[in-house]
């Protein structure tokens, strides 16, 4: 939890960065938007990370081995690890870090209407 804590304002001093740098000042227009973009990232890696962990695409990756391999190499190509063995990071703090930036961008985004 404490890890997830501290990454989570990791992203938020990096977001208040990239608006320092970009606008050359914080307004929350700026906020939503480089926010939004920073939460999209990272919620896009951890979508990514799971579908790759839940064994989607071993069957896809193999087959695609088996059609662009010559028969005589085959063998090589069972002993090969599948995609899901491959990738061990764990998903869900990346998602649950993506969604509170998401989370945060549209807190902003209601007091920016407000």
């Amino acid at each position: 939890m404490k890890k997830k804590v501290i990454l989570f304002l990791t992203l938020q001093f990096l977001i208040v960065i990239i608006m320092l740098f970009q606008y050359k000042m914080l307004r929350l227009i700026d906020y939503i938007n480089v926010s939004f973009i920073i939460g999209a990232i990272v919620l896009f890696i951890g979508l990514a990370t799971y579908i790759l962990s839940t064994g989607f695409f071993d069957i896809f990756t193999v087959s695609m081995r088996k059609v662009f391999v010559k028969s005589s190499r085959l063998e090589d190509v069972k002993s090969m690890r599948a995609p899901s063995e491959i990738v061990s990071i764990p998903y869900l703090g990346i998602l649950q870090i993506g969604g509170a930036t998401i989370l945060m961008m549209f807190i902003a985004l209601i007091f920016y209407y407000l």
